[in-house]
């Protein structure tokens, strides 16, 4: 198979892709004034969707919603609003969604079946609905293909700065392009997280490949990144396809296919790795690399208990170099592996090499873990079986942040 190329779009976002139009803006569900807090995405054309939801077998009014119309054949919006998670705030949360649905469809001539909603914020809060239905119109009357960037700010809630981004490639001669757009911060276990992402593309493609390529990609990113061990009951990944770029519909399995896939599961890695860069007070980011187990789904067993370990995690904010942590972890996971075989590196610092400590790299290690961002790679045998995960070191400045979150 050819590696797809692609180019990353400068200030990429939603709206790069062929057809898309975004807005944000301030509607007052957030205290704080001129922090926005609704967006809207539209495209022009009407576009096959896929997603995948949280897990949690409490979902919020939204999630629902959006699990409910996306079997349809056709999709146009996507409407979102931050501040409020509309979750478990009774009867009248439902009718919320169904309302703001409502107002969104009128404004837009669309049928409501055709929107897609998100939210994200408080549980167990009265959702502030008249605010959001008076925000559409003017929502509405802002969209323009510049506004990817307000769209994107309107998600945010405990994140410190945007997460954009949009790769274009090739397929002939015509130009492919991927935008997205997401929130992440907390809870991000053990699937996805407090995370919205929507993604945006021009590119013809069929529902069920649109759906089964959604699904490879949040796998391989979303799925594999660790800042806390909580699951929201909000988290969202929406896709839209609106085929404006004018290739021949993709409808099998080929290698257009499969181009479009590593792009899109690219588009995903670099959003997730923003997402945990930017998660709740974290000041380290860590790409743990394991293999050698038996099998991918053990490597996965094994790299997923590391990234996850609350001791693991604290030895990262502390620039510890107690690789002990690692060792007790996969021992955890229930993985087998021989401690005599293992091998781990911090950078290119080797602390441990087949079970023996090597003493002398471990004043390299801890300088390692003083940067920002690193890898640690573990070897645990000689298997086939390798996993990737982007994790986080877990602060004080988390406990604050979440000591007082409302």
């Amino acid at each position: 198979m050819v590696k797809p190329i692609w180019e990353k779009r400068r200030g990429g976002g939603v709206t790069t892709a062929a057809g898309f139009y975004a807005a944000g803006m301030h509607a007052g569900i957030k205290k704080k004034k001129k922090r926005y807090d609704v967006s809207l995405i539209v495209s022009r054309a009407a576009s096959v969707a896929a997603g995948t939801f949280t897990t949690n077998r409490v979902k919020a009014w939204p999630v629902q919603h959006s699990m409910r119309v996306i079997s349809g054949a056709r999709h146009r919006a996507i409407l979102a609003s931050s501040g409020n998670a509309n979750c478990m705030n009774g009867p009248n949360g439902k009718q919320a969604v169904e309302e703001c649905v409502r107002e969104a469809a009128k404004h837009l001539n669309l049928n409501e079946e055709e929107i897609l909603i998100a939210q994200t914020g408080l549980i167990g809060v009265p959702f502030p609905v008249t605010r959001f239905k008076n925000a559409i119109p003017q929502l509405v009357s802002r969209l323009s293909e510049d506004g990817g960037r307000a769209a994107a700010k309107g998600i945010l809630t405990t994140d410190l700065s945007l997460k954009e981004v949009a790769l274009s490639f090739f397929l002939g001669d015509k130009k492919i392009t991927i935008g997205a757009m997401g929130k992440g911060a907390g809870m991000v276990h053990p699937n996805m997280a407090t995370m919205l992402c929507f993604i945006t593309t021009d590119l013809a493609i069929t529902k069920p490949l649109l759906r089964r390529a959604i699904r490879h990609a949040v796998d391989d990113t979303f799925n594999k990144m660790a800042i806390d061990n909580d699951m929201s009951t909000n988290d969202m990944v929406l896709a839209l396809a609106n085929g404006e770029a004018g290739n021949p519909t993709i409808q099998k399995v080929d290698r257009d296919y499969r181009m479009f896939r590593d792009v899109l599961e690219e588009v995903c890695r670099l959003m997730a790795y923003e997402m945990v860069k930017d998660g709740e007070g974290v000041t380290h980011i860590c790409t743990l690399r394991l293999a050698g187990a038996k099998n991918p789904t053990e490597a996965e067993r094994a790299a997923r208990q590391i990234a996850n370990s609350m001791l693991f995690k604290t030895m990262l904010a502390g620039a510890d170099p107690n690789w002990g942590r690692i060792v007790a972890a996969i021992g955890a996971s229930g993985v087998a592996f021989d401690p005599d075989g293992l091998s781990i590196a911090i950078g290119n610092a080797h602390v441990v090499s087949h079970g023996r400590l090597r003493v002398l790299n471990l004043p390299k290690a801890r300088r390692i873990l003083q940067r920002k961002e690193y890898v640690i790679d573990v070897t645990i045998g000689k298997g086939r079986g390798r996993a990737q995960f982007v994790t986080s070191d877990l602060t004080t400045k988390y406990v604050l942040i979440n000591s007082s979150y409302s």
